[in-house]
């Protein structure tokens, strides 16, 4: 009656009813029920954290050989322009140059004319310098030493005179025959010798103006060959430098990648270098919840070892439905929810 007295604190129990179990708790030791406890402070502590931003760049940016290749890149991308620039201006001097044809047409009319065509310009002189000498000279003679010897021989014979006494006619004197003769024979004389000199001078003038006029030849074909050649240095020069440009700019573009690639290397370098101070980070961070999941997996790995124990008290009336839980299963679902709930946590 103590018990039932208890129970009912001092009621009656209802009639048709019996005093029975009506709660059963099961009880575990205080230590597990605080670990539990701890176990979800700590996460929550984790939980109500704000969210932390890492303090170091994530991206590593470019070293100073990166950019200066960057620079010379741009410079040996150019590099080629202005010897490309002086090839083309050598290019169009050369095709705008006249042709060898052009060049040579000069001489090639000179040569084209006939030796009689000009022969004039290289008698002129001949004739002044050398017939009108012919006939000084000739004149000269007859006047100074001809004549005067016809005359003195006259004179020693006493027969000087050239025609009858007093001059009334008659038949010519010896002297005036001898006179003319002499004039006619050195007139004759120096016409012959003319003749002569200008034949001369008509063949000398001839070969010269072949000679001249095989020189206009050969002179055509050194100029139109000069000019040639001029032009084909020219084209040449121009490809040639054509060729510097290309060369100067892939060189320059070589040296640039290659200081590029060493700028790469040391980008690659810092580059590990961050990922290894951000995984440091994440490490750091995450090393509550590291923790907290191992107290989790001890937690779990003692709970079919921890003693417990069994309560039951209270009143069920007959016919009645049951009103209450038990405590122990409340207790037991507690900790199972908190599993889980760090589970969730960890999960996130």
């Amino acid at each position: 009656m103590a018990v039932s007295s208890f129970l009912s604190e001092g009621a009656a129990i209802p009639q048709g009813s019996a005093l029975t179990d009506m709660t059963k708790q099961q009880v575990l030791p205080e230590w597990y029920t605080n670990y539990a406890m701890d176990i979800l402070s700590g996460q929550q502590a984790i939980a109500n954290r704000p969210y932390a931003t890492a303090p170091m760049p994530r991206v590593a940016g470019f070293t100073p050989l990166q950019d200066k290749s960057f620079g010379l890149t741009e410079t040996a991308a150019g590099a080629y322009q202005p010897l490309l620039g002086e090839a083309t201006t050598v290019a169009q001097a050369a095709a705008n140059a006249p042709g060898a044809l052009n060049v040579a047409q000069p001489y090639l009319t000179q040569a084209g004319q006939t030796s009689v065509a000009n022969i004039g310009s290289y008698m002129n002189p001949y004739n002044e310098a050398v017939t009108n000498r012919i006939a000084e000279l000739g004149t000269r003679n007859l006047t100074e030493n001809i004549l005067p010897e016809v005359e003195g021989r006259y004179i020693k014979a006493g027969q000087l005179g050239f025609g009858g006494r007093g001059g009334l006619g008659g038949t010519p004197s010896g002297m005036m025959t001898d006179t003319s003769r002499a004039v006619r024979d050195v007139s004759s004389d120096i016409l012959a010798q003319q003749t002569a000199a200008l034949q001369s001078g008509y063949n000398q003038a001839a070969g010269l103006a072949g000679t001249d006029l095989s020189r206009f030849g050969t002179l055509a074909n050194t100029a139109g060959g000069l000019a040639q050649t001029q032009q084909q240095q020219q084209l040449a020069a121009s490809g040639a430098l054509s060729n510097l440009g290309a060369r100067a700019q892939e060189l320059g573009l070589t040296g640039a990648g290659a200081i590029g690639n060493v700028g790469a290397l040391q980008q690659q370098q810092g580059q590990r270098n961050l990922d290894v101070a951000y995984a440091d980070f994440l490490r750091q961070q995450g090393y509550e919840q590291e923790q907290i999941n191992n107290l989790l997996k001890t937690f779990q790995g003692v709970a079919s070892g921890v003693p417990s124990a069994s309560q039951e008290y209270g009143l069920s009336p007959s016919g009645v439905q049951q009103q209450y839980s038990s405590t122990g299963k409340d207790i037991a679902s507690a900790l199972t929810a908190a599993a889980g709930i760090v589970g969730s946590l960890k999960g996130k």
